[in-house]
């Protein structure tokens, strides 16, 4: 770190009195440097009036003071704040090059993984390679000289992606007995309501790649035997049925943080599921739209 450079977080330090701290301090000469430069992360935290105390500052700063915004949310930040500024996106970074990235880590560190593990990291990255190699990095804490599948589950306490597989099948089945009894035994595992909504969602939202968009499309970022699995289940959906249980899935998630039994709406719903092309019969008859119905092929 250097004595010219300081870092401030917007989420902390949002008041006025902070604000104005930061002015009375930008008038002193930098130490070294031949510039002070102020970086506010999480900028548009800052109130209103922290805004306008910072405002008069930004628009004629001392020559020898740099501010640098960051945020994750622009839209919230003042128009008078954002036209004072030069501003830079930087968008997501592809999951094929956080791939590329964290195989050099791996191959560095000398540590065997199995494809599904590098391409679930990768995933749970959401576009940072920093958010990546902080959930890689825990994996390596546990020690282990090859990462598996299993190994991911267990250490990050993610759902058992094998009975999450079991009970998808068993929807698609039209088997609500064994949708309910993979679900219960999840739960038993310590797997929560919403861990499993959340994976079922997930799931749906790449069975819907694969049937609007084919197999092979470059939007799913999966090992080919994960593309192989999600191309046989989508042959027993079309786009609309896909739509229609991720509706019943939206639909759960909002109803588990209102509803005083929590376990009945994802029952409910996983029942609704696996018997989703009896009720598309039904709600066809009485007129209703083409979407509700989740017809299987």
């Amino acid at each position: 770190e250097d004595l010219d450079v300081i870092e401030i977080d917007g989420a902390s330090n949002r008041g006025v009195q902070e604000a104005r701290d930061l002015i009375a301090n930008a008038g002193l000469a930098p130490a070294r440097c031949p510039y002070k430069v102020y970086i506010i992360d999480e900028v548009h935290m800052l109130t209103t009036e922290s805004f306008n105390t910072l405002l008069k500052t930004m628009e004629e700063p001392p020559p020898h003071v740099k501010f640098i915004l960051c945020t994750t949310e622009p839209n919230k930040v003042l128009h008078t704040i954002q036209s004072r500024c030069q501003r830079f996106d930087f968008k997501p970074i592809p999951s094929s090059l956080i791939t590329s990235h964290l195989k050099d880590v791996l191959a560095q560190e000398g540590v065997e993984a199995e494809e599904e593990v590098i391409s679930r990291v990768a995933e749970m990255g959401d576009g940072s390679m920093r958010d990546a190699l902080s959930v890689l990095e825990r994996l390596l804490a546990s020690g282990p000289a090859r990462l598996e599948a299993a190994l991911v589950d267990e250490v990050l306490g993610l759902p058992d992606q094998a009975q999450i597989g079991i009970m998808f099948d068993a929807i698609l089945d039209g088997d609500p007995a064994v949708a309910l009894e993979q679900a219960s035994a999840l739960l038993g595992a310590g797997t929560s309501l919403d861990q499993i909504i959340s994976c079922m969602i997930d799931r749906l939202r790449s069975l819907l790649l694969v049937t609007t968009c084919g197999r092979d499309t470059e939007l799913l970022q999966v090992t080919e035997s994960t593309r192989e699995s999600l191309a046989v289940q989508a042959a027993r959906l079309d786009a609309p049925g896909v739509l229609y249980l991720l509706s019943l899935c939206e639909h759960a998630s909002r109803s588990l943080r209102l509803s005083v039994s929590a376990r009945a709406v994802m029952d409910t719903t996983i029942v609704r599921m696996a018997l989703a092309e009896n009720l598309g019969d039904v709600q066809s008859l009485l007129g209703a739209s083409p979407v509700a119905g989740a017809q299987k092929k």
